[in-house]
């Protein structure tokens, strides 16, 4: 769409008035057409404003713009800027600066090399990178592998399988769940539960209300992997306002919740405290005696 297309609207409807003034038409044929280019010139209108907003794209492949997407299959190497409907990126794809924008969804292979703002969710399959801070309004889900080497903090939930690495503080307000291989060289922090199923590393502290940490949940591979790594390593400490309820877990530092429930295969180095109550299965290592603390006293 171009303004050479407005401008063929506007002569068109031009001529018609003019041959409507001549007697060349019927009246109920110039109404129809009248309205027809009419239509044609607003569509135009909207097309081209849509157009200006968009930022610089290249694209091999196809590109579709509308008032609530931008939509791209096949590669394409955007420039940045604030695009305030949804991206959607099909195929390969490079993004060169920060980008704000609505929802953002991707699958295939994409690279963003400036900070990522949304104001909606994030929904990335396939290979993922950003090499700066993703910030969103919604849920974030990622599947694959997915690389973040500045902050996550989404106001929703955050749900990652496949391998997902955060060289920084992954935040979720409304809740984390992970799955597969998690690596994570800052916080963990929520205002909701954090369920952790898979292999993880954790470099700093876990904060959120719940901590449930599945590790081998069957008596069979409770047994049999009692001895073997462990499967989650926090290198900080957890705090958690309500329950900690984890097994197969090596934490270097200290726990600290209302209720803990420590299983199988277990090693605490620092000291555990709880508020109300303390359950230990057979096989926990504590290096300290746990202590009962008062609820005040549930912070980092």
């Amino acid at each position: 769409m171009s303004q050479n297309e407005i401008k063929m609207y506007r002569e068109l409807l031009d001529l018609l008035e003019k041959r409507y003034d001549d007697g060349e038409i019927d009246k109920a044929s110039y109404v129809e057409l009248k309205e027809r280019y009419n239509l044609k010139l607003e569509k135009t209108r909207e097309d081209v404003e849509l157009l200006k907003e968009a930022p610089e794209i290249r694209v091999s492949g196809s590109k579709t713009i509308s008032k609530d997407a931008m939509t791209i299959a096949g590669s394409a190497s955007i420039a940045g800027g604030k695009v305030m409907r949804d991206i959607r990126i099909s195929g390969s794809g490079k993004i060169n600066d920060d980008i704000e924008c609505k929802a953002f969804k991707c699958s295939g292979s994409v690279k963003a090399f400036g900070n990522i703002i949304t104001h909606g969710d994030i929904k990335c399959s396939g290979s993922f990178r950003c090499d700066k801070n993703i910030e969103g309004d919604g849920n974030a889900i990622f599947s694959g592998s997915s690389k973040i080497y500045g902050e996550l903090v989404v106001k929703g939930k955050l749900s990652a399988s496949g391998s997902y690495k955060s060289e920084k503080n992954t935040q979720a307000d409304n809740g984390i769940s992970l799955s597969g291989a998690s690596s994570i060289y800052g916080n963990l922090l929520s205002q909701n539960t954090i369920k952790i199923a898979g292999k993880a590393t954790i470099e700093k502290n876990i904060l959120c209300e719940n901590l449930i940490v599945e590790g081998r949940r069957t008596v069979f591979e409770s047994w049999f992997f009692r001895k073997r790594k462990k499967l989650v390593r926090v290198m900080g400490s957890i705090v958690a306002q309500n329950e900690v309820d984890v097994q197969d877990i090596s934490v270097e530092k200290d726990i600290k919740g209302r209720i803990v429930k420590l299983g199988p295969n277990t090693s605490i180095y620092g000291k555990v405290y709880y508020v109300e109550d303390l359950f230990l299965s057979e096989g926990v290592n504590l290096e300290k005696e746990p202590i009962k603390i008062g609820e005040e006293d549930l912070k980092l």
